[in-house]
């Protein structure tokens, strides 16, 4: 039986309805002006987004936040209560799939809370993260107490999935620092700043995310307990993430904005791979 059931149960019903209403706004609002030309601060001409919730946005951010939204209301939210309804008949799978889909919903809504222009949604995007974070915690604590070696086959491979973590943070870490390192030597903000004041992705990526990939690859090979246990949440939250980043760069090709293809065929062969782990995770779980 899962641990705090019924307060995972009554946060992640909660999420739900929240995330839906934020995506949904998302997508449909359609209200306000076209396209408008705007001088950032930095001396830069923008073109604001101009309609919708995210008017304010540079098109660039308001398209990959639209895309970012269909994912989670088609993707996200369904499967989130599969795998509570999963987590709450006492499946292990379903415990972990609900960490992993938590952990994905926590740093979507933590990046609207902090990186997006404020619009109508703050605060709930302020209590979706907050509902998100004690879900995930609460949640995390009930898989801390299972002895998750024991529930995995001798075939699982954890130097594979290891190195395949380690692998998806280096190349995300060298593609931030490339991102940002190049502007600074030339005393430069980067392109992708915009009107914005920081970027708020790349810090979370680079002081979090990178380097939790990185330690649950290691203590996984390792076969640390923490290991077992932080490297599936990775993996799923990457997995849906980079399935989010691959219908952002559609949306923004379809909407006549230009993107890197290169970049696009990379993602595509992550997400494979990430799916390839997550099945070698989940197929090696004894029931």
């Amino acid at each position: 039986m899962m641990k705090y059931k019924k307060a995972i149960s009554f946060l992640t019903i909660l999420i739900v309805i929240l995330a839906g209403t934020a995506a949904a706004c998302g997508i449909f609002l359609t209200g306000g002006e076209k396209e408008i030309s705007l001088r950032s601060i930095h001396g830069n001409l923008v073109m604001a987004y101009g309609h919708g919730i995210y008017k304010n946005e540079s098109v660039s951010m308001a398209l990959q936040a639209k895309a970012q939204d269909g994912v989670t209301l088609v993707l996200g939210i369904p499967a989130l209560l599969g795998s509570l309804v999963l987590a709450g008949k006492g499946s292990l799978k379903g415990r972990f799939l609900l960490l992993g889909l938590l952990g994905y919903l926590l740093y979507t809504y933590a990046t609207y809370s902090f990186g997006a222009m404020y619009n109508g949604l703050f605060l709930v995007y302020a209590a979706v993260l907050s509902a998100c974070f004690f879900a995930f915690i609460l949640t995390f604590f009930s898989l801390w107490e299972e002895d998750i070696s024991s529930r995995l086959g001798k075939g699982f491979p954890e130097k594979f999935v290891g190195t395949i973590l380690i692998l998806t943070a280096v190349l995300a870490g060298m593609m931030w620092l490339k991102r940002i390192c190049i502007p600074l030597i030339h005393q430069k903000v980067p392109a992708e700043l915009e009107h914005y004041t920081t970027l708020v992705i790349q810090a979370l990526d680079l002081s979090i995310l990178i380097p939790a990939g990185i330690l649950s690859g290691i203590l996984l090979m390792k076969k640390n307990k923490f290991g077992y246990l932080l490297a599936p949440v990775m993996v799923i939250k990457q997995m849906v993430l980079v399935i989010v980043i691959i219908a952002m760069f559609i949306n923004q090709s379809v909407n006549g904005v230009s993107t890197d293809v290169s970049e696009l065929v990379v993602f595509l062969v992550i997400a494979v791979i990430l799916s390839r782990c997550l099945y070698l995770f989940l197929a090696n779980i004894k029931s």
